[in-house]
């Protein structure tokens, strides 16, 4: 035993090469990507860059009315030097207008972080389809389809509270996938934490995470025959959510006699009136391409052989139009619909087995491209704020 150290320092001294370090390692799941922390923050910087001029040009044309400019109005009016229940209920979603509060600046500044972070999502979903060996062709058209087109820069510089929503959801729900179909622990908290903070960030995230939440234990499970394992992952991906919001309407009970106020307060007075105005809208030519994402999220579920898929995006599709008909998710929303299936879809893609899947893929992903453009363009909340930017 004595001579293998000696042996070992003798290859040293005679041999410099085998000072060398040994080669990296092979790339797994869930590597950071790129490995370097520099090279991900300048692969971030340049996502953003778009949307950072895009979010200066509208500035500088002066189009008013958009959601960030409502949200800075709404928290302008807000007592800032109050700590009541009535004032936890007229702050929420808390996170959301808590900065249009406090940052300076205003709604510039809101688009300035919602650009920013674009930029920093847009990596992380690079890195998710990465990490999934994902064939770049297909990397390539998922983001085109994703990222380059009206409502993504819209719903990103105009609509920050929406917006960062559906961030923290599409995060999720890679992480949701991570939880339940690899067994990983870890992201069943990551899940948990993001849907909270998607929860308490847009009032609109309260009925799409619960969909998603529920709608989980139709996921390939790791855990096979472990009696519970699906309520279970349910519960801890809704527990961190739904103890924020239960212990506000337990407040608001307390000290207001109602569970619900501020953003929450009319969420069920003209719930049948809205659903009318549902159907009329599903009538339009807006109305029916709105369902195309939806139909894509299922042409995705076919061509991967996860049929639970088709429940999970359905689900979360049926909360959208619950929650307009609540009154929770507001008018010319039609981006926000888009956005979530899109990520729906990337999220629930498993690793690439064989070139035709993924030729399959990429041309579903060329739809989606062709899908987003489409719902801008037929958008009349789109069209109203476009109009806005050409005569400015």
């Amino acid at each position: 035993m004595a001579s293998r150290p000696r042996a070992i320092m003798s290859e040293l001294l005679t041999n410099p090469r085998a000072l060398r370090i040994a080669p990296r390692p092979p790339r797994t799941r869930l590597d950071s990507w790129p490995r370097r922390a520099p090279r991900r923050w300048t692969l971030r910087g340049l996502f953003a860059l778009p949307y950072v001029v895009f979010a200066l040009v509208v500035a500088a044309l002066g189009a008013a009315g958009s959601p960030n400019a409502t949200l800075v109005a709404r928290a302008s009016q807000i007592e800032w030097n109050r700590a009541d229940a009535q004032w936890l209920g007229d702050i929420f979603p808390p996170i959301s207008t808590l900065l249009a509060g406090f940052v300076p600046g205003g709604a510039l500044s809101l688009s300035i972080i919602g650009a920013l972070s674009a930029g920093i999502f847009l990596q992380k979903l690079v890195e998710i389809m990465v990490q999934r060996r994902f064939a770049r062709s297909t990397i390539v058209i998922l983001m085109m389809a994703l990222a380059l087109n009206p409502l993504f820069f819209y719903n990103a510089t105009q609509n920050y509270s929406a917006f960062l929503g559906l961030l923290l959801f599409g995060l999720g729900l890679s992480h949701i996938v991570r939880f339940i179909a690899w067994g990983n622990t870890e992201s069943g908290f990551r899940v948990g934490i993001y849907f909270m903070v998607a929860v308490l960030t847009d009032v609109t995230a309260l009925v799409y995470v619960t969909a998603a939440a529920l709608s989980a234990p139709f996921l390939r499970h790791r855990r096979v025959g472990v009696v519970g394992a699906r309520r279970a992952n349910a519960l801890v991906i809704l527990y961190p959510a739904a103890s924020a919001l239960v212990s506000l309407a337990v407040l608001n009970a307390l000290f207001l006699g109602r569970p619900f106020a501020g953003a929450t307060q009319s969420a069920f007075s003209g719930f049948g009136d809205r659903l009318v105005v549902v159907g009329e809208f599903f009538a339009t030519t807006e109305g029916l391409i709105v369902i195309a994402p939806l139909l894509s999220a299922w042409l995705v579920a076919l061509i991967v052989r996860r049929p639970g898929a088709i429940i999970i995006s359905t689900l979360v599709f049926a909360a959208f139009i619950v929650g307009f008909a609540l009154g929770l998710l507001p008018s010319g929303s039609t981006g926000n619909i888009f956005m979530a299936m899109t990520l729906l879809a990337i999220a629930l893609i498993p690793t690439a087995r064989s070139a035709r899947g993924t030729a399959m893929i990429a041309l579903v992903g060329v739809l989606q491209l062709i899908i987003g453009w489409a719902t801008a363009l037929t958008s009349t909340a789109f069209a109203l704020w476009a109009s806005q930017i050409v005569s400015g």
